[in-house]
């Protein structure tokens, strides 16, 4: 049995269908299946079954949820207990952010930052969509994102940064077109779930303050 199966097992108790679990996953829906099925193989029993369109506990998925938790929790606790100090000794954050905001906005706003503090802090970037960035942060590897909100994460704090234009240029297709020019708001996300490192809380501070 490895870990991957329990966070499978326990994204499906939370969405209780597969088609959303396996997307909030990042996986097809046949891998996830093929996962839960293994699982309970594994196990010699039952862990779900379906009622009108639903995916619902046994006895036996309770049970097993509970362990799952609880081995999810510990781990994810002891990942943030060693990369916490590690970060604060470096000066390190990590964001999760949407390609058009690491581009326009954050090397705009960490170089303002580091002017402030006196202070060389270390970025560790990564590029995502918004319901990847969500939830990372969710889980702690990120420390904060930037993206547009995503309702179904109502644990996180959503604070708004800035609004953004999208619109198709440059093209044929597009001056055959009428398009309308769309928007989207920005958002500065993160969890108080997780200890924040004193640079990743600074950061935040900065941007809200």
């Amino acid at each position: 049995m490895n870990l991957n199966k329990l966070y499978y097992f326990n994204e499906l108790v939370k969405q209780h269908q597969f088609s959303s679990a396996a997307k909030r996953l990042h996986i097809s829906q046949p891998s996830l299946s093929n996962s839960i099925k293994t699982l309970e193989k594994e196990l010699n029993c039952n862990l779900i079954e379906r009622r009108n369109g639903r995916v619902e506990l046994t006895k036996y998925g309770q049970i097993f949820l509970e362990s799952a938790d609880s081995i999810i929790l510990t781990l994810e606790n002891a990942k943030h207990n060693i990369n916490h100090p590690k970060q604060i000794e470096n000066n390190t954050i990590e964001i999760g952010c949407i390609p058009t905001a690491r581009e326009n906005f954050l090397p705009h706003i960490t170089s303002v930052f580091e002017k402030e503090n006196s202070s060389t802090f270390h970025y560790i970037y990564h590029n995502g969509t918004s319901n990847q960035i969500c939830l990372e942060v969710q889980n702690g590897n990120f420390d904060l994102g930037i993206c547009s909100k995503i309702d179904t994460y109502s644990d996180l704090n959503f604070i708004p940064l800035y609004v953004e234009n999208t619109f198709f240029t440059a093209s044929k297709l597009a001056s055959k077109l009428d398009l309308p020019q769309s928007t989207r708001t920005i958002y500065l996300v993160y969890s108080t779930k997780h200890e924040l490192s004193q640079p990743a809380q600074k950061l935040i501070d900065f941007i809200t303050n």
